[in-house]
Parts: C-alpha cells; sequence; structure tokens
C-alpha cells in the first residue's frame, strides 16, 4: 500500500502498491503542486474562524520570589490561594502567572504572536525590579481556543449519531463534544456556532474547520 498526503486538509490518499509507476508519478506531480500551494497558507488563519484566547508558556530556568510581589507595581500575590504570580500593567490585554520555578503561563490574548509579546513584556518587568535575571525565552502555544460561526442550524441529534468520537447528552450539555481527528475538540451548537479547543497551531484550526464543514455540508 502506497499512501499519500495532502498537506492542511488531513486527506490521505492510498494506492495498492502494484499500481501502474507512470500513473503514480502523475498523482504524485500533483499532489507534490498542492502541497506547494497549501503550504503558503497554513500559516494563515481561515477568516472564518477568530481566536478569544491563546495559552502560552515559557521557563524563566531560575527562581522567582514571587512571596514579594506585592511589594511592587503590576505585580500581585496571594500565596494562601495560589502557589503563583502574576503580572500585569495597564496595557496588557491578558495576564502572566509566574511561579516560584520560573514556569510561565500567558493568558487571554487573541494570537500567539501577542502571547509571546506579553511572556516577554512580564519578563522586562520583572527584570526592571530585579526580580530575575536576563533570559531568552522559547514561548510555546500550549492552546487556543476560537470561535466559528458557520450561519446555519444544525440537527445536532442527527450529527451525533453521524460523527465519530462525538457525545452528545443534552441534559447534561446543549452541543455535541466532538473529538478531531486532526486534533483539538470541538463543542458544535445547534445554532451553527462552534467553539474549538485544544489546537496549537492555524494549521489544526485551519482543519478543524474543513473537517466540520464537511460533515454540516
Amino acid at each position: 500500500m502506497i499512501t499519500y498526503s495532502i498537506t492542511g486538509t488531513g486527506t490521505f490518499i492510498r494506492f495498492a502498491s502494484d499500481t501502474s509507476p507512470r500513473f503514480l508519478g502523475i498523482v504524485t506531480a500533483i499532489i507534490e503542486e498542492i502541497n506547494l500551494k497549501t503550504m503558503q497558507v497554513v500559516n494563515k488563519l481561515r477568516p472564518e474562524i477568530k481566536i478569544v484566547n491563546t495559552v502560552s508558556t515559557a521557563d524563566l530556568e531560575q527562581k522567582v520570589d514571587i512571596g514579594s510581589f506585592n511589594e511592587y507595581e503590576h505585580l500581585h500575590s496571594d500565596l494562601d490561594l495560589y502557589r503563583c504570580g502574576y503580572v500585569k500593567d495597564n496595557k496588557m490585554i491578558g495576564r502572566v502567572t509566574i511561579f516560584a520555578s520560573g514556569k510561565m503561563i500567558s493568558v487571554g490574548t487573541k494570537s500567539p504572536e501577542k502571547s509571546f509579546k506579553e511572556l516577554k513584556k512580564a519578563i522586562k518587568i520583572l527584570k526592571d525590579y530585579d526580580l530575575i535575571n536576563s533570559k531568552r525565552i522559547k514561548p510555546q502555544v500550549r492552546n487556543m481556543i476560537g470561535n466559528i460561526d458557520f450561519k446555519q442550524k444544525l440537527n445536532i441529534e442527527e450529527l451525533a449519531r453521524s460523527m465519530p468520537k462525538s457525545m452528545y447528552e443534552p441534559e447534561q450539555f446543549p452541543a455535541i463534544i466532538y473529538r478531531i481527528m486532526t486534533g483539538g475538540v470541538a463543542l458544535i451548537f445547534s445554532s451553527g456556532k462552534v467553539v474549538i479547543a485544544g489546537c496549537k497551531t492555524f494549521e489544526e484550526l485551519n482543519q478543524a474547520h474543513y473537517h466540520l464543514k464537511e460533515y454540516f455540508s
């Protein structure tokens, strides 16, 4: 069995191992052209998808005195409740959580770029107060939450029966919980609105949109 994949769609095409080499050569050329064009857009988010929250992390690789945070502007901690501190100034969209180990979490922004920017802003604030040494971080996206409005009413009872890896218990929650094959989880409402969580890249969000649209059409 010979398998080809089409970038950005989660689609696989399989041929028997004894398929004509000439035919496979033609198919290979076509798929390579499709993949080349697709790779040019996988880093661009489809306009139908609106990111409402991005979670990213980084590591300062040094201890941080979070117990002193309340002595400084833009820093806060309540160690009786949470074993961490927070960084947020009046220009930050979200906030950055700092642990004593040096681990950092950015939440509340609407793109990886802004999330990474706020991690770096938190580092600058901590450095200005001499709470840390200078550190170049390697931020990573851990989760993006996106909203999509398909602008159509959905029969979610019928969808729940046709979608694999889905769960629908209307007495507990008014939406289908669907685990997307290419990554992430979708909450599908009868209004046609969908919330996608668990994706780490624009490509995963785009693939989620593609797969859901196939079921809804």
